[in-house]
């Protein structure tokens, strides 16, 4: 038996964008894409309707946004109505049809698209936990699993491997999907292997860094970019690497693997301090002039030899002209 659809008996609505909360959404907002779609809608027309629920407790907001929250900031920022659809049903069902929709209307940029997939996933979870129950148990397992892996104990690609079969039979028991409709609908095994690797290892454990990283020049909209930072094993080494990244907009995932002394660059073996130097050159630019001066004399000058010290004061009297 097909369930019933959310649009079914569906109401087409005009709106003032300021009375529709957006509230948290899946994905991140993009000013310039916003902005770009309301002028787009008050030259052309509004050609897709956005998806609200009403939320008749908030009189000053009277609906909440479901799907659509570009062309909602759009509409916003051109002063113009947005035509919406009244949706109705489950919280769990209205989260299902954002993550859903989402991921399957347009393409996605490799962290975006990875959001949305973990978003299905533990829509699909969620799903099967109300017609099962055990939820909890498999929040424990998963939470157990990646606990594992920041031990030492579990290897990453062991720990993908496993997730990515629990995902696949979630997604098939709750969508019933063949292997050709996730192939149509550019969710193989592959694809959703890599979406889930940015999530576990770039997206959950950053969640202050995600945003800014996915709007990178360089690396945010290039998956290999990102794979390449997913692969430094420690935490905290990967955070250093994306902290790199974002402190230059011209480079991308190789040199700040080198900036954050991951990797060293090719050629004859750094110096020993060379290290320290590449972590300071790379935060430089957010250090404060008394955190700069700091540094100088507690970390850089202690570790320098008096014949490297004698050259640092030469070098130095060279470009002041003393």
């Amino acid at each position: 038996m097909t369930a019933p659809s959310l649009l079914a008996g569906a109401n087409l609505l005009r709106l003032d964008p300021a009375h529709v909360d957006e509230g948290s959404r899946i994905g991140f907002l993009h000013e310039d894409k916003a902005a770009a779609l309301g002028r787009l809608m008050a030259v052309d027309g509004q050609r897709d309707p956005i998806k609200v629920v009403a939320q008749p407790k908030n009189a000053g907001q009277p609906w909440r946004l479901v799907t659509g929250m570009h062309r909602l900031i759009g509409a916003r920022k051109e002063g113009i109505g947005v035509f919406a659809i009244e949706v109705r049903g489950k919280q769990e069902e209205l989260a299902d049809l954002e993550a859903s929709e989402n991921l399957h209307r347009r393409p996605l940029a490799p962290i975006e698209r990875a959001k949305f997939t973990a978003a299905l996933v533990q829509a699909a979870q969620e799903r099967i936990a109300r017609e099962h129950g055990g939820l909890k148990q498999q929040q424990l397992a998963q939470k157990a699993r990646w606990a594992r892996v920041k031990a030492g104990e579990t290897r990453v690609e062991e720990a993908l491997t496993e997730e990515v079969s629990d995902t696949c039979a979630k997604i098939a028991h709750v969508y019933g999907w063949e292997e050709s409709v996730g192939e149509a609908l550019g969710m193989s095994r592959r694809s959703i292997h890599n979406d889930l690797s940015l999530f576990r290892l770039l997206i959950e454990p950053f969640p202050d860094l995600a945003e800014a990283l996915s709007k990178h020049p360089v690396a945010g909209e290039n998956a290999s970019q990102l794979r390449a930072i997913a692969q430094v094993r420690a935490e905290a080494d990967r955070r250093r690497v994306i902290e790199a990244l974002l402190g230059d907009p011209e480079i991308g995932a190789d040199d700040a693997r080198i900036l954050a002394g991951v990797d060293r660059p090719a050629g004859a073996a750094p110096a020993p301090y060379q290290k320290h130097f590449n972590a300071m050159d790379g935060g430089w630019s957010r250090l404060g002039v008394a955190e700069r001066k700091r540094w100088v004399r507690e970390s850089l000058l202690p570790k320098l030899t008096p014949d490297m010290k004698r050259e640092l004061r030469d070098r130095l009297n060279e470009e002041l002209g003393a």
